[in-house]
């Protein structure tokens, strides 16, 4: 049997994003869609195994802040009390080597781990980096609110996926 660390694989799509002139220009950036139950979209890079995947937040509408990953099991489960133990060492070693990814790629000082499980019965785990000078009141969910927040369009969403996905490999 396969150890965890020896299943990670990083797989990348493409994704066409529309420009704000209305379709007219196409930017293409790595990819990965939503599934039916995740609608939301994500961009850069996907690291993946049998068990769980992870990827970068995007919108294409506004900017995005950078170093905002998700991480969620493949198997849908409402939550952390309901993975297997297989599933449980996937996820942790995930976290891990995602946590120090973001840290050695963004600068980070630390990287916040949030799970909810009201809206969706599937198990996802936000990692946040928060970066150095971060005011205090912007600390922990309101990050993406303080006014000079690292962020950026496809073009910066992609350079740091592409670091985040260069540290993986190593």
């Amino acid at each position: 049997m396969m150890r965890a660390s020896q299943r990670c694989a990083l797989a990348v799509g493409v994704h066409r994003i529309t420009s704000k002139d209305g379709g007219k220009s196409w930017t293409d950036v790595p990819f990965v869609p939503p599934t039916r139950i995740c609608h939301l979209p994500w961009a850069g890079f996907s690291m993946k195994d049998d068990l769980v995947s992870a990827h970068h937040y995007y919108q294409d509408e506004e900017p995005n802040y950078l170093g905002h990953l998700l991480l969620r099991t493949k198997r849908h489960v409402p939550g952390l009390a309901e993975l297997t133990e297989a599933e449980g060492q996937a996820i942790g070693l995930a976290v891990a080597r995602l946590s120090k990814a973001l840290k050695t790629c963004t600068g980070a000082e630390k990287v916040y781990v949030e799970a909810y499980y009201e809206v969706v019965p599937h198990l996802h785990l936000l990692l946040t980096a928060r970066y150095p000078g971060t005011p205090q009141e912007f600390w922990r969910w309101k990050l993406g609110d303080w006014p000079d927040a690292p962020k950026g369009g496809a073009k910066e969403v992609t350079a740091l996926c592409d670091r985040l996905r260069a540290h993986l490999s190593i």
